[in-house]
Parts: structure tokens; sequence; C-alpha cells
């Protein structure tokens, strides 16, 4: 399925909190939003889908290094089933390995302990927007979607719907 330009909310599910980002509609770049209890992600991220005026979502997905999904990716896929049945919006699925290992290392962070949920969210989100922009470019990718990252089996687009 393909998608016109949107502004997408980006979703790092964690055990404990869940970390939220946003893109322009312009799909150039993905900014942190916030982080919230993963006990009140589900009526957050309603809450900031309709504030930002969102058309979809993308939900980081937990794939170990060999490609298999545990049981994190599996509580990720419930909440973007859910997320999709309640707000009508589509739902993609975007590799998060390393991400969050990426926004500890954050330069801007300084010598903040705080999580960085909400960048590993930014982070995910912009890998995805920078995916779609690549595949919507002749020639682009290698056609091996192990090596250009995907989770989804070959998609052209980079995501993955919800089952």
């Amino acid at each position: 399925m393909r998608w016109g330009l949107v502004r997408w909310l980006g979703i790092d599910p964690g055990e404990a909190r869940v970390g939220i980002a946003a893109c322009d509609a312009e799909e150039r770049v993905a900014v942190p939003i916030e982080v919230v209890p993963e006990a009140a992600a589900f009526p957050a991220i309603r809450s900031i889908a309709a504030r930002e005026g969102v058309g979809g979502i993308v939900i980081g997905l937990a794939v170990s290094l060999d490609g298999t999904e545990g049981p994190q990716a599996e509580r990720a896929r419930r909440l973007g089933a859910r997320l999709e049945r309640a707000l009508s919006l589509p739902v993609a699925y975007e590799d998060e390995r390393l991400t969050s290992a990426a926004a500890e290392r954050d330069p801007f962070r300084g010598r903040s302990r705080a999580p960085r949920d909400d960048v590993a969210a930014a982070l995910i989100l912009q890998q995805f927007i920078d995916r779609r922009r690549r595949a919507a470019l002749p020639d682009a990718g290698s056609g091996d979607p192990a090596r250009d990252g995907r989770v989804d089996g070959g998609r052209d687009d980079g995501a993955q719907e919800a089952p």
C-alpha cells in the first residue's frame, strides 16, 4: 500500500515507558514530543494524534539481529492493531534495532539521565520517512529487504500494516 505525504506519529513502545514523536507534513524531519508511562500510552497517543492532526502511525518493532520477532514485537503489534481500530489510521511498523542505544548517545542530552524514549521514537520515525523518500526515487534500495533494513518481507514503501 502506498500513502501520500502524511504527518506521521512515531511510537517507541517499551515495557515501562513509551516514546512519542511526530514529523512535519512534508515528511522531512521527525521531532521528539514526549515520554509517557506505558499504562497511559493508549490515551496519550490517541490525544496526541488528534492534537497533531496525524494521518498515520509508525510503531517501532523490536526485531532481533537475526530478524526474528519476540515478545516485545508481539506487544508492539497488539498496540498497533488497537490504535488502527480505534483511530482509523494506517499503522506501519519500522525496525527499531539500535535506536534506543543511539538515543542514549544523543549529543544534545548533556548529563541528563532522563529517559530518551521520545528521541528513540524520533529516530524510528526518521528512518521510516527517509525510507519512504528513497522508495519514491528511481532505483531506490538494493532490492534486498534485509540489507535495506525492512522488516516487512520486501514491501517497497518500507512499511508493514497491522495484521
